[in-house]
This record gives C-alpha cells, structure tokens and sequence, in this order.
C-alpha cells in the first residue's frame, strides 16, 4: 500500500503541475482593447513620386513593396447605417472600418470597433501590363465629395487614373446601405490598337496575433477548395495554395474582414511573414489575362467587413458560414445558438437564458441519470454488505495477490455483482459531452453574447474580472470559485464505498475527489457563459442528488 501511496501523491502533484503550466503558458495575457493599439510603421512615399517600372518582373513574382500604415492621397469617408468607412485615394485601399452596432469594449465611452485598428492598408490592386509602367499604387482621382453618405438603396463610387499613355483604370465600389459587404470592379482599358497582356495581384497585408483558449486571436484565414485553412502565427516559410479561393482575409473572435474572388477558377494564393512582427503578406494572383484592342476588361469581387454572425455570413455566398468553425459539433452547435437566441427572444437576458437551457438540457438527460445513479447506488450498497467477506480474502492472500483477485472475483461472482457498475454514474456525463462542447463552441463564437451583462459579469463571452490578486497578478473570479464549490458539494452527496473494486480503484476514487480543484483551475479563464452553465448544472446535480438519496434510502435492506 506504501508504493500505491507514493504513486497517488506523485500523480496529484503531476497532475496540479500540469494544469497550472497550462493555464500560465498557453492563457496569455487577454489581448489589449482596440482602443489602446496605437498607429505606426513604415512611411508611406511620397504622392507623385515617380512610378517603379514593373515590366522587367511581368513574368516573376510580385514585387516586393513597403508596408503602409497612413494614407498618400485624399481620404474618403463613406457613411452608412451599418459602418462608416475610410478610403485613400492612393491606391483607392481601405484605412479605416468603424462597425457602429458593435462597441470595442464594454466601457460607456468606448468607440465602434475599427476592423483594421493597427493595421496597414487593405486591398492594394498591383497591376502590370506588359510593356508599360505601372505605378505600385496608383493614384486614383475621385470626382465625388470628401464624405459620401448612403442612407438606403446602393450608390457606386468610382476611383480612376489614366496613364500617359491614355490606359484608363477604375476601381468602383458599390456601396449598399444594408450589408457589410461591398461590390467591387476592376477596369482597365486598352486604348491602342494592339492586344495588351495583364496580369492582376491584390496584395493584402495584415496583423495577426496568437491567444489561444478564445482570447481575441487575429488569424490569417482561406477557405480554398472546400478546406479551410488558417495561419494564426508568422510562417517561417511561404504558404502557397492552390485550387478555387472561394475567399480569404483576417479573422478576429467576432469579426472578419475578407476578400471574395468571383472567379470560381483553380487561382493561387500565399501567405508569408514580413519583417515586422506580427504581419503577414497576402497575394491573390488573378490568371494571366489579355486586353483586346479598344477593349476594356473587368474584374468583380466582394469584400466582406463585419461581425461574424453565422446567419449574415451565410446569407453573403461563397461558403463564408465556414467562417465560424463549430468543428465536428456544428450540428448540435447550430440548433443550440437559435434555441439559445430564441429562449432570450422572450427572457432578453443571455444570462437567464443560459441557465434556462441548462435547466432544459437536465431534463431531457433526467431519466437517463436516475436511472443510472439508482443502478450505481444499488452496487455500492451490495458492495458495502460483501465487504467483510473481502476483508477475509484479503487477510487470508495477503501474499499472494493474483490469487487475492482471484477469489475476490469469485465472490462477485457468486454474489451477482458487478463492480464496474458503481461507475455508471459517469456514463450521462458522456452522454452529455457533445452538447457540453457544442455549447462551448456556441458561448465562445457566437457575436451574440458579446458584451452581454449578467448580475456582475459584464460581458458573458469572456472570463469575468472583478481584480488582480495582489502579488501574483492572477485575476479573482467569483463564478469558477462557485462551480467547483458546487462540484465538490455534489461530489460529496456521492459517496463512493471504500470497497467498491481493490486498493486501485479506491486510489482512483480519491483522485477523483481533486477533480473540483483541478477543473477550477482549468475553467478559470474560460468565458463566463460557459462556466454559468456548468454551475447551474453542478447545482441542479446537488437536487437531483438529494432525490436519489432519499429514493434508494431503503436499499440498505436489500439481499
């Protein structure tokens, strides 16, 4: 028994080691609010300077270029009821994208969220045409006002520059008042009288930044030929993909900023670190084109710059719903998010909605875990009755332990009993598993629960923080301190009997008396509304607990 001791305080040891080196190394600190990154980076060239010849690299890859963070040119603002928007002229990119439905944080005076917060400007257009110079970033005219407002319906915009040579590109948006994405084309004519050879790159650098356990992650993110993929740390080495790019961009916990290519052809698409930390290079290469004489060709796509929310997502095309990745759950995830939604449709509380669906979830499991807890309450008592028959045999083999486990199996079987049966409680825990994890995904995905207020907790879509404990830095939390407590008072309504199954399983059930402490310590910075629901269902365990005690309170009689 000395060996099976030291072994069991070595695995507790082990194993709080463990959670503790998880929860240090792989939590991270939560990522700072929008309002606090601050603008910086390489400057920008100066307007009108003299365009970088590109036909010697027609053939090659695409040029490398600077990162810009400020406009060059005039800057556009457009106005919407859903965002307000900032456009450079120079290059016709995108500066700025404030969300206005959506706050940056919950402090009262916290602005709308700035999808492109600390980072460069999106959507450079490299063209090239062969034999002719191109600037990098051309500097577009717009003939419109500084401020363009779009109250209803779809207004287009149009940025245009024409070469020396009477090349003529225009790079139009359309604009509609009640989405989040926006049409784009992509014009250039050939005012000569030969065919003119194009090859078109849309160049995209961005930030992204690594959290891990539903902090507020910046990933790189493609979904191309039906598979998704997702760069969320700088590549040591280009990423190059291959097949039809239904569509690519940056993706935060709640929003994303994504380009939709219309091509529905095989395209390449690569992604590479850039000197600068935390940024990464995208390039989309249009295939090669020709111009004919006279002509003009054009090139459609969409961006798509908003919240994540599965149903608006959805409703834009090109597969973006994959966007939100439920994993192998999405089934019951899905089903759960418009249960939950519909439930606070009535309640207009997500916090008294959670727990109403727990409420909803116990009962449907409920004659599953009766059942079952009544069985497993059933052998312990049996259990109990044979325990000093499996004294004797113990005493009597103390020497010999093969022949020990022997006997003691004889006498369950004699008996009509089955030790293994004790642990049954655990199976409606199993069962319930895939809706714990498809309700997970849901509490920490869904743009829904953002910045939703319950009691104190205000915001139940991440971890709550009342204060840092002083010295250790570690925030205090009151919700994880209530589920373990209710874990440990439920556990402790379970007894489990000291001759349920030999020395192991007895070293197996004290272990199991930790369980409260360690998941405390791994449920600590998860988000609020996850752990409201495994508190309330812990409390529900402790009634339902209580019911099973007083139904089976007469076993104690049974033969």
């Amino acid at each position: 028994m000395g060996d099976n001791k030291l072994n069991y305080v070595i695995f507790l040891i082990l194993s709080i080691a463990v959670i503790f080196g998880y929860s240090y190394f792989f939590t991270g600190p939560q990522p700072p609010g929008p309002e606090a990154q601050v603008r910086g980076g390489a400057a920008s060239p100066a307007p009108g300077a003299s365009p970088t010849p590109q036909a010697d690299v027609f053939d090659g890859g695409v040029p490398t270029q600077s990162v810009e963070r400020e406009p060059a040119g005039r800057v556009i603002t457009i106005d919407t009821p859903l965002y307000t928007g900032t456009i450079d002229t120079t290059g016709a990119r995108i500066f700025k994208w404030d969300l206005k439905k959506y706050k940056a944080s919950t402090k009262d005076d916290s602005g709308p969220v700035d999808l492109f917060e600390g980072a460069p400007l999106a959507f450079s257009t490299l063209l090239r045409l062969d034999g002719y110079d191109i600037p990098r970033n051309m500097p577009f005219e717009f003939g419109g006002p500084d401020m363009v407002t779009v109250n209803d319906g779809t207004k287009e915009i149009t940025f245009s520059w024409t070469s020396p040579e009477g090349i003529v590109v225009k790079k139009i948006y359309e604009i509609n008042a009640a989405s989040y994405a926006l049409k784009q084309r992509f014009e250039v004519t050939n005012p000569t009288s030969a065919s003119l050879r194009e090859k078109l790159d849309i160049v995209w650098d961005g930030h992204i930044e690594h959290h891990d356990r539903g902090g507020n992650t910046m990933s790189f993110v493609a979904l191309v030929s039906s598979d998704l993929e997702k760069v969320d740390k700088k590549p040591k080495s280009e990423n190059r993909y291959s097949g039809v790019v239904e569509w690519f961009g940056y993706s935060q916990k709640y929003f994303i900023s994504t380009f939709l290519p219309e091509t529905g052809a095989d395209t390449t698409l690569s992604v590479d670190g850039l000197s600068e930390e935390g940024l990464v290079r995208a390039v989309y290469s249009y295939p090669e084109d020709t111009i004919p004489a006279a002509k003009t060709s054009t090139r459609s796509w969409e961006v798509y710059l908003g919240p994540l929310e599965y149903d608006i997502v959805k409703a834009v095309g090109y597969n973006l719903q994959e966007s939100v990745n439920y994993g192998w759950v999405e089934f019951l995830a899905k089903p759960l998010l418009d249960f939950l939604k519909w439930l606070n449709g009535y309640f207009h509380n997500y916090g008294v909605s959670i727990i109403v669906i727990t409420i909803i979830i116990r009962l449907v499991f409920l004659p599953l875990t009766i059942k079952s807890m009544i069985s497993m309450k059933k052998t312990q008592f049996q259990m109990e009755k044979l325990k000093p028959k499996m004294d004797a045999i113990k005493e009597k083999f103390k020497d010999d332990k093969a022949k020990q486990n022997a006997e003691i199996m004889k006498l369950y079987t004699s008996s009509g009993v089955n030790p293994l049966a004790s642990l049954g409680g655990c199976f409606p825990l199993l069962i319930q598993l895939p809706v714990f994890i498809a309700l997970y995904d849901v509490l920490l995905h869904s743009i829904d629960l953002r910045h939703s207020s319950f009691l104190w907790i205000q915001d139940l879509s991440e971890p709550e923080t009342l204060f840092d404990i002083p010295g250790i830095g570690i925030p205090f939390r009151i919700l994880p301190l209530l589920m373990g407590v209710s874990w440990f008072i439920s556990q402790k309504m379970t007894p489990m009997t000291p001759a349920a199954g030999g020395e192991n399983m007895q070293l197996q059930m004290k272990m199991m008396q930790f369980m409260p402490i360690i998941f405390t310590v791994m449920f600590w910075g998860l988000p609020s509304g996850l752990i409201l629901y495994w508190t309330v269902s812990n409390i529900l365990s402790i009634f339902q607990q209580m019911y099973v005690n007083h139904k089976v309170s007469n076993l104690q009689g049974v033969s």
